[in-house]
């Protein structure tokens, strides 16, 4: 698979003459509660550190200086090989900020990957620096960093993310206009959500956006235009429900690779074909749909 130079400025005229608008050029309004609050300025809930999690802030923070996002982001993914699944989150408060980079789910290794990221570029070099950057990129709003306010869909992270200039939600595919509103007509699976109307109108919003994904059938079409650091989301077809499973891509050679915390191996694993992992996951997966961070 040979990539495409200036791959962004090629999608962008692509879209051109297709006559359709890019989510990065989709005016809205902020979602409610949004907070504009400089990072450093936040006032932090307080914080459950787990393990050696502070020694790998530190090494990770060092492991970016001089160094470029998509360089950076391929060796800190190598270095985490083998780190196991979790969230280490048990008996967390509804109020609690936990740092752990002792173990990772694929959404937590995500926020903590794009939190070590946005340290650097405001110059932080402390695991407190990180703690600010982390409630920022992990909540809707800082504080109170009630349950409620975790960007519970990842179609609400990128449009938020995107909003706060740490990137830009690829409109790359084809139009996914289902309805989102899994949580909402699921709330037993979320135990300790008191705020339903706030849920509710979240999902209303985030049900009106554009939103763009790669059917996996289509993948080899629309891979030139992905790059290293790139994050992938995995669409899901479950009804109400935007994505399932979220990874990190990385060219290896011209073979298109993902890097994420695997729930069937247990633990971070590097490198995993893309298209082998499509193939394998069949109808449980629509495809996936790309946010490049900056």
């Amino acid at each position: 698979m040979k990539r495409v130079g200036g791959a962004l400025g090629s999608m962008l005229l692509l879209l051109s003459v297709r006559g359709e608008k890019p989510l990065g050029f989709h005016a809205e309004k902020p979602f409610p509660h949004a907070v504009d609050t400089p990072t450093s300025f936040l006032t932090l809930p307080p914080q459950r550190v787990v393990g050696r999690s502070r020694q790998r802030i530190i090494e990770a923070l060092k492991l970016h200086e001089g160094r470029s996002y998509p360089v950076w982001a391929r060796l800190l993914a190598q270095q985490w090989q083998g780190i196991p699944y979790g969230s280490g989150g048990a008996g967390l408060g509804p109020t609690e900020l936990l740092l752990n980079l002792e173990q990772m789910d694929c959404m937590t290794a995500v926020e903590n990957l794009l939190a070590l990221h946005q340290t650097t570029l405001m110059k932080g070099k402390t695991p407190e620096d990180f703690a600010a950057a982390l409630a920022a990129v992990r909540y809707h709003a800082v504080p109170p960093c009630r349950w409620e306010d975790r960007y519970h869909y990842l179609t609400h992270a990128f449009i938020e993310w995107e909003e706060k200039g740490w990137g830009t939600w690829l409109p790359l595919g084809i139009p996914d206009n289902r309805p989102i509103h899994y949580i909402t007509h699921n709330p037993k699976k979320y135990g300790g959500f008191t705020d339903w109307t706030f849920l509710r109108s979240v999902e209303g919003r985030l049900s009106t956006r554009p939103r763009y994904y790669i059917p996996s059938k289509a993948i080899h079409e629309w891979l030139p235009f992905l790059q290293d650091g790139d994050l992938i989301a995995f669409v899901s077809p479950q009804e109400g429900l935007d994505v399932s499973h979220v990874g990190v891509f990385f060219w290896e050679g011209e073979k298109a690779t993902f890097s994420h915390a695997s729930l069937i191996a247990k633990k971070w694993v590097y490198g995993e074909d893309l298209c082998a992992y499509l193939d394998k996951r069949g109808e449980k997966v629509k495809g996936i749909t790309v946010f490049r961070p900056f």
